[in-house]
């Protein structure tokens, strides 16, 4: 497959799961997809953490109930996948319990944390809560889909740029409130990542120094539940070794 071919797949395939509607989406998105020879497989299965690895937090931190991913906020950190991904399209439900609440999820990430920090260093998809921003007196565009650099990780070119350098804010403000479900559809290829926010494109970030890694859900101070991740896996890129995280036994 050709570079043009690839990015015209990849493109078409993440329009099609943004699109899908809520209502009967799995059987509608399964065969669109499976047009294109491309389909969706679950991180999380619904039923425990297998898959998962815990990098920083504890064994009362995360659990399963009722097909939900949950987790205490305490302490803050990640888990995250058993191997690393390059190219893919991250399918994510998620809502926060509590006004304020701070989570994310990490992608081409470290498997690991960065020095005496509870993150690792990659790139990170923000998820907050909508009374975060007036909480902590930032702008709101923070609690909306805000895509950046984590951990000294460098060369980052946003598509909206923020007041703080590197970092990408979103264009319309789409996250739902406290208790209730959002979705991200999260394209990741050859660097470049696109946020889709409750069925719309909004945010977008290039990433030159980081292209494979670790998908990491956080845990940041407040309860937060995850009802899916899915991902769909697409064709590898090319990329020189140091554009890779590092691998964990």
């Amino acid at each position: 497959m050709d570079r043009k071919e690839f990015a015209k797949q990849a493109l078409w395939a993440s329009a099609m799961v943004a699109a899908a509607p809520v209502a009967g989406r799995s059987r509608e998105r399964s065969s669109l997809l499976e047009e294109a020879g491309l389909s969706f497989r679950p991180l999380f299965n619904g039923r425990d953490l297998s898959g998962f690895v815990d990098v920083n937090t504890s064994e009362d931190t995360w659990w399963v109930e009722d097909g939900i991913l949950k987790a205490t906020g305490e302490p803050i950190g990640v888990i995250r996948t058993e191997k690393q991904y390059q190219n893919f399209i991250l399918d994510i439900e998620w809502r926060h319990m509590e006004p304020g609440g701070n989570s994310g999820v990490f992608v081409w990430s470290d498997g690991t944390p960065y020095k005496d920090n509870p993150y690792p260093k990659g790139m990170e998809v923000q998820m907050l809560d909508t009374q975060w921003a007036e909480i902590n007196d930032r702008p709101v565009e923070y609690v909306h889909g805000h895509l950046f650099p984590a951990m000294n990780l460098e060369g980052t070119i946003p598509d909206n740029p923020s007041e703080i350098e590197g970092r990408s804010y979103a264009l319309e403000n789409r996250v739902k409130g406290t208790g209730q479900w959002n979705r991200y559809i999260v394209v990741c290829v050859d660097g470049t990542i696109k946020l889709s926010v409750n069925g719309k494109f909004v945010n977008g970030i290039r990433s030159t120094e980081r292209k494979k890694g670790y998908i990491c859900p956080e845990s940041e101070g407040a309860e937060v539940h995850f009802r899916k991740i899915d991902i769909m896996e697409l064709p590898d890129g090319v990329i020189t070794p140091d554009q890779a995280a590092p691998v964990v036994d």
